[in-house]
């Protein structure tokens, strides 16, 4: 809220409650309110009119302008009356006696606007003054007769149209209940599975961690230099890490940094039986990808291929784009990707995904020629300034 609008909030709260509330309903009026006040005064004045044409008593048609106008009249009347009746309800007050009340003032208050309307302007502006005092001394029983009915008629029509109009906006607000209900259950949720990545997010880092920290251990006792070059890589690794062990998005450039400081870690360990070679195209960099899920497809084809061939394995990382769709394609020269090996983490893998895209994502192992195997990451192309990572459903 402004400044302005404070102030005027601020006026209005001081003037007496009945001025208050109508100009606070005054304020809420939108133009469905006035669309609809304007057809239910042409239909509520729509008998009389057809009444007067098809009758012995004809209305005159410069007439007919008035009577129109007498209808919108009571109709803006009753509309702004139940706008207040919606404001106490809302503060509590029971509904069908403020309703009600609603109604029948409306239907007063727009007769005497209506009477005073066609004496003092439209009567004034047709008349001269002599023939207008003539013809307020003389009131005739079918003014009179008509008044009544005008008012009976106000009464019956305002209360179908009010019931109509407070039935369709207790089904709105109804509607608005349910939809933030829904609405809460699916944060809810969000909030359920996004918990259960993350604690398979924190599974699989400790991994990678307390396994090289062993390596090193060992690596001191045998070669304190090449010890000292993989804490280096380590801490490189970890600087790349760190930063995004809780975030629940991750971008192409920032697993491709993670990976390769893993691979470096483990270059030392193994030395030249492992060559590697990642290949990221310009411009995808920013794509989006779920954290930690390159690194463990690498560390998968390095702990159940490489790591037990003799002689050199090669692992090759290629990122393409095609048709709208991110696909990661890792090929290890051994058998580490072997349908059926290690497949407590793949498992793992899966379910990320299905709990991240559901249907539009997939994984998939695969033998190629000789005693090569590759795995295939199949990802929604999504830039990352779409901002937090969608959940699947």
């Amino acid at each position: 809220m402004n400044a302005g609008a404070g102030t005027v909030e601020r006026a209005i709260a001081r003037l007496p409650a009945p001025i208050a509330e109508v100009l606070i309903a005054w304020r809420s009026i939108e133009r469905e309110h006035v669309v609809g006040a304007a057809l239910l005064g042409i239909a509520a004045i729509a008998p009389l009119m057809i009444g007067f044409m098809t009758g012995p008593y004809p209305m005159r048609a410069s007439e007919v302008f008035r009577v129109v106008g007498n209808a919108e009249i009571w109709s803006f009347t009753l509309m702004l009356c139940i706008l207040v009746a919606d404001e106490r309800v809302d503060r509590g007050a029971g509904p069908l006696a403020t309703y009600a009340a609603a109604v029948g003032i409306a239907a007063v208050l727009g007769v005497l606007i209506g009477l005073a309307h066609s004496h003092f302007v439209w009567d004034a502006l047709r008349n001269p003054p002599a023939a207008l005092q003539k013809k307020a001394a003389a009131v005739s029983w079918l003014q009179l007769t008509l008044t009544v009915y005008v008012t009976f008629e106000y009464l019956l029509i305002g209360s179908l149209a009010t019931y109509l109009y407070v039935d369709r906006r207790a089904a709105r607000r109804m509607a608005v209940r349910v939809h933030e209900a829904a609405r809460r259950r699916t944060d809810q949720a969000r909030r359920m599975l996004e918990s259960q990545l993350q604690a398979m997010q924190a599974r699989v880092e400790p991994k990678f961690l307390f396994g090289t920290l062993a390596q090193v251990r060992d690596l001191y006792d045998a070669d304190a230099e090449v010890a000292e070059r993989m804490l280096e890589e380590l801490i490189t690794y970890l600087r790349a890490a760190m930063p995004k062990m809780r975030d629940s998005a991750s971008t192409v450039a920032e697993e491709v940094e993670l990976v390769r400081a893993y691979l470096e870690i483990v270059k030392l360990r193994l030395g030249q039986r492992l060559a590697y070679t990642i290949d990221v195209p310009t411009g995808i960099e920013d794509a989006r990808m779920p954290p930690m899920m390159m690194l463990p497809l690498a560390d998968h084809a390095v702990a159940n291929g490489i790591e037990h061939r003799h002689g050199e394995g090669r692992l090759t990382i290629a990122i393409a784009v095609a048709a709208n769709r991110l696909v990661l394609r890792i090929v290890d020269s051994g058998a580490g990707y072997r349908p059926g090996t290690g497949d407590d983490g793949i498992a793992e893998l899966r379910t990320r995904l299905e709990a991240l895209y559901g249907p539009r994502a997939s994984l998939t192992l695969s033998r190629r020629d000789g005693d090569a195997t590759e795995a295939v990451l199949d990802l929604p192309l999504e830039s990352a300034s779409r901002g937090g990572f969608p959940l699947a459903g």
